[in-house]
């Protein structure tokens, strides 16, 4: 009963100090700051985006697919041809959002049907040490 409690009280100091340890992991290792690059295309135009992204080091990209709702007057003044889409959500590190905007300006000057919506969201916080190697796609840390 007795080496079962000091055996738990081991335990817990040894979860305190990884929680601790990691808690100072953007004063021990180099964040960058993450964005959210949105764009909006033709339906069968979102493959090219996630390539393109994944070849400049984007650590990773989803494709939705999506059907309009917008009056066909609204299209037409937009320019926009369908109300079937592709919507491209990519993770990118500030480092690369210059290379990616690049990528998707040439992209909507190659053709009209090439054309789309593009945004991008800045992430305010990621919660957790976890969480954030996934999404910036760190596999070895880069101390300070």
């Amino acid at each position: 009963m007795i080496r079962n409690v000091f055996k738990e009280n081991a335990l817990n100091r040894k979860i305190r100090r990884q929680k601790e340890d990691s808690s100072n992991y953007q004063n021990k290792y180099k964040v960058e700051k993450l964005y959210l690059s949105v764009v909006i295309v033709n339906r069968y135009q979102g493959d090219y985006y996630i390539n393109k992204f994944l070849d400049l080091g984007a650590s990773s990209s989803f494709l939705l697919y999506g059907k309009g709702t917008a009056p066909s007057e609204l299209l037409y003044m937009l320019g926009v041809e369908g109300d079937k889409k592709d919507i491209v959500l990519t993770v990118v590190k500030e480092s690369l959002l210059d290379k990616v905007n690049e990528a998707i300006e040439e992209r909507f000057k190659v053709s009209k049907s090439a054309k789309g919506f593009a945004f991008v969201i800045e992430f305010d916080s990621v919660m957790g040490v976890l969480p954030y190697r996934f999404l910036s796609d760190t596999k070895n840390n880069e101390k300070r």
